[in-house]
């Protein structure tokens, strides 16, 4: 029984082929492991003239949605169901599971909640041996994450991806799932509200067989709780420092140990990524962030000190936004030196808490064409149209988006930022 596992391009995105689909290739990996043959098709970097010729038959599809994506995805769904009506398709992902009802996702035959990988099987079972089996399935959340196998990373071709770690080619891994904060702008609907971790270990293991498969020494940790936990760091220094690796990881400001970065430095991290979102202790209690302007300025500066390259991730247009507010992020910016300074616009996703409750944050939400819901495109850089606030329309977070740009540009940035430009157009030029 042959499965195909579609990624959807992102039309939105300045390089959709940065990172590798670990979401697919866990998935896949597990599918492997129950004794089914598995395709992945990748159609991220391609246009609709140029991702039709590239849906093969199979006896059963399935589709990774994000909101942004969700359309397109939909759409590539009816186009299977017309070239093989009788195959089942079946759409999981953040997009389905913080809307599982939603009737553009009709097409689909069954739709996964939540982590893919036992309900995934569930479903190919259930087709297998003609059993019945409801349209809506999420099974409890994996809490031994050691027992999944390694992404196939084998399944794909891996010298398509473009994402780099100190000018050198890197791997993603995920070392935890879930987040136990409560930030009014997230979704938790994937992977939950309580953190659970892979061993330090079977981490390390996943970090040997890359080198020894691909030669490859460069890594992106996507957790959210990276930095949270002093003693696995201690252990993972420990366990990688013969290995010679680079890296870098997302952390949380309010880590304020400065053991912590020096142990992140030792362990080879070069950057680490704060979602610092504003410098307006206002927009930041509105968020329900759990931390302060003060705790990210001092996370900064004890990184620096460590060594490490701090690159900052700024929501623009929460609701309460004003131009004041604007100004006082631009002025952290310029207190923090901070190296890097990366600006989304806000926009509601669902699943979050402005979402389902706009009026609750003074938000009116214009529009429900999920194409418009990306945060960031182009290189002006503004974020789709999708809410309107008290204090900005969306044209004005538009216009100040572009200010902040050009802000951005004129001040620069340290530690290597990544060409993403050049990589898209090297990829759709070929």
């Amino acid at each position: 029984m042959l499965v195909d596992l579609i990624r959807v391009p992102d039309p939105t995105c300045i390089d959709d082929l940065l990172d590798e689909p670990l979401g697919l290739l866990y998935l896949a990996a597990v599918l492997s492991g129950a004794g089914y043959e598995v395709r992945i098709t990748n159609l991220a970097g391609r246009s609709e003239t140029d991702w039709k010729p590239e849906i093969k038959e199979a006896d059963i599809y399935g589709i990774q949605l994000y909101t942004p994506t969700a359309p397109l995805g939909i759409k590539i769904a009816h186009y299977i169901k017309e070239m093989f009506p009788d195959k089942p398709v079946i759409g999981g992902g953040a997009h389905p599971s913080a809307v599982p009802e939603s009737e553009e996702l009709d097409v689909f035959d069954r739709i996964v909640i939540g982590e893919g990988e036992r309900s995934f099987v569930k479903v190919v079972d259930a087709y297998r041996d003609k059993t019945d089996i409801e349209r809506f399935i999420k099974s409890d959340f994996i809490e031994d994450l050691d027992s999944l196998p390694f992404p196939a990373r084998d399944l794909i071709d891996m010298n398509m991806f473009h994402r780099k770690v100190d000018e050198h080619r890197c791997f993603g891994i995920i070392g935890s799932r879930g987040c136990c904060y409560k930030c009014a702008f997230c979704d938790r609907a994937l992977f939950g509200e309580r953190v659970r971790f892979r061993s330090i270990q079977n981490i390390v293991d996943e970090i040997n067989h890359v080198i020894d498969r691909y030669g490859v020494r460069h890594f992106e940790f996507f957790d959210d709780m990276f930095t949270v936990s002093k003693r696995r760091l201690e252990e993972f220094y420990e366990k990688t420092k013969n290995l010679n690796i680079v890296y870098r990881c997302n952390g949380r400001t309010d880590v304020l140990d400065p053991q912590v970065y020096k142990l992140l430095k030792s362990s080879g991290c070069r950057m680490i990524c704060y979602g610092i979102e504003s410098g307006s202790q206002k927009i930041l209690n509105a968020m329900r962030k759990g931390t302060t302007v003060e705790k990210n300025l001092k996370a900064i500066k004890m990184a620096q000190e460590a060594g490490i390259v701090v690159a900052g991730y700024f929501l623009l247009g929460f609701p309460g936004e004003t131009k004041e507010t604007i100004q006082q992020t631009v002025s952290f910016i310029k207190a923090s030196d901070i190296d890097q300074a990366q600006f989304y616009t806000f926009v509601p996703l669902p699943g979050c808490e402005v979402y389902k409750e706009p009026e609750k944050f003074g938000a009116k939400i214009i529009s429900h064409n999920f194409s418009d819901y990306y945060l960031v495109t182009g290189t002006d850089g503004h974020g789709g149209k999708t809410v309107e606030t008290k204090y900005l329309t969306a044209d004005e977070l538009s216009e100040e988006m572009k200010k902040i740009r050009a802000f951005l540009r004129e001040r620069g940035s340290r530690g290597g930022m990544q060409d993403y430009y050049k990589q898209s157009l090297k990829y759709k030029n070929k």
